[in-house]
């Protein structure tokens, strides 16, 4: 040959969900130094040079394609004992009489394949008993017993791992219903198949809301799992409501924005300092205090968002929330609602708040501070 023969795949390799790219590309490369007959001596080592990859990943890609049927393969020996390059034929090609004389691919100069016709020397073999190949470009029957058998134990893997994958969404999902205990778990397994996935992560997503609705209505017994999926009983549920985003100016309790707010609104002094009551001399502070008990934060101005590099955590009950604390007892102000682990301070201790007011009222306020706990 002047230059390599086309890298020929056949029809049903291509279409083989069994076979990984790499295995198709080991067909082409074959098909770049075949004889006129279809065979190939090329060693793997530079078989994965060729295509840029691992050893290990030529020979894994052979013998898939030699179990598949895709590949045939004659091992060969040097008089010394060592290996030497395979030689290989893509299956439905004519059988090579003598696979021990093809030449390897990389020696022998700059004609590596013939053109045409038998090898020199050497007389057409007659043809074996395979059956021939389709006429023209048309694929393989869709009979092929090879094909079948291929097709058949993918879409057996294939269910083995859907089964896999419901009984993995099952165990996770129904510990979390009221009646699990008491729960077939056969029954629930039977019903879990009939969903696709989209359904089966619909019906966990929504397995709460159906609870609650089921309790609101004054039910005291909630149906099996099982009945829950077979029903679809989430499809009469009211549409899932969007999370509200939180305004980009809100500041949770306890910290730094929220604890600036607090610490500005007592260095002003109380609202109504002729009152006994912590409650009536800082009405605006306890109306936030209370929110904070619930969890509730509140929207700051930009100002008091400015003031965060100007804070630091401080643990409760380490010795800094200590000396807060008496700092506090000492100017007379109330004490925070219980924080939790944390609480947001100045930086720099007791000894610190004097930098902070200045620089709280250093920054000009767009309208009465007190007014952000309204």
């Amino acid at each position: 040959m002047t230059g390599p023969r086309l890298s020929i795949i056949p029809a049903r390799a291509a279409t083989d969900r069994a076979l990984k790219p790499r295995d198709l590309q080991v067909l082409c490369v074959l098909g770049r130094h075949t004889d006129d007959l279809g065979w190939c001596r090329k060693s793997q080592v530079k078989m994965a040079d060729e295509m840029g990859c691992a050893r290990a990943t030529v020979f894994e890609a052979i013998e898939r394609l030699v179990k598949a049927g895709y590949l045939e393969r004659y091992v060969q020996e040097e008089q010394n004992g060592r290996d030497s390059p395979h030689v290989y034929r893509v299956i439905l090609d004519p059988k090579h009489a003598d696979p021990g004389s093809v030449k390897e691919a990389d020696c022998g100069g700059d004609d590596p394949c013939r053109q045409a016709g038998t090898p020199a020397g050497m007389s057409a073999p007659p043809a074996g008993p395979e059956p021939a190949p389709p006429a023209g470009p048309e694929p393989a029957p869709k009979n092929d017993p090879l094909r079948t058998s291929i097709q058949n134990e993918y879409e057996r893997e294939r269910t083995r791992e859907e089964e896999k994958a419901i009984e993995r969404w099952l165990k996770k999902a129904h510990p979390n219903w009221p009646s699990y205990i008491s729960d077939s778990g056969p029954k629930a397994l039977a019903e879990a198949r009939k969903l696709t996935e989209a359904e089966r992560d619909t019906a966990a997503d929504r397995m709460g809301d159906y609870v609650a609705s089921a309790k609101v209505g004054g039910r005291t017994v909630i149906c099996t799992f099982a009945v829950y999926l077979a029903e679809k009983r989430w499809e009469k549920l009211p549409p899932k409501a969007a999370p509200v985003a939180e305004a980009v100016d809100y500041a949770p309790p306890f910290g730094p924005v929220w604890m600036a707010w607090v610490l500005g609104h007592m260095l002003d002094g109380p609202t109504n300092p002729a009152a006994t009551a912590f409650a009536e001399r800082w009405p605006h502070l306890f109306k936030l205090f209370g929110m904070a008990r619930q969890g509730r934060g509140h929207r700051f101005g930009e100002r008091w968002h400015a003031l965060k590099p100007l804070m630091i955590a401080v643990p409760v009950d380490m010795p800094l929330w200590n000396d807060w604390k008496a700092c506090f007892q000492q100017r007379g102000w109330p004490w925070l609602p219980d924080p939790g682990r944390v609480a947001y301070f100045p930086v720099g201790g007791p000894d610190g708040l004097e930098a902070f007011e200045q620089a709280v009222r250093g920054k000009p306020d767009d309208g009465d501070r007190r007014q952000a706990a309204e």
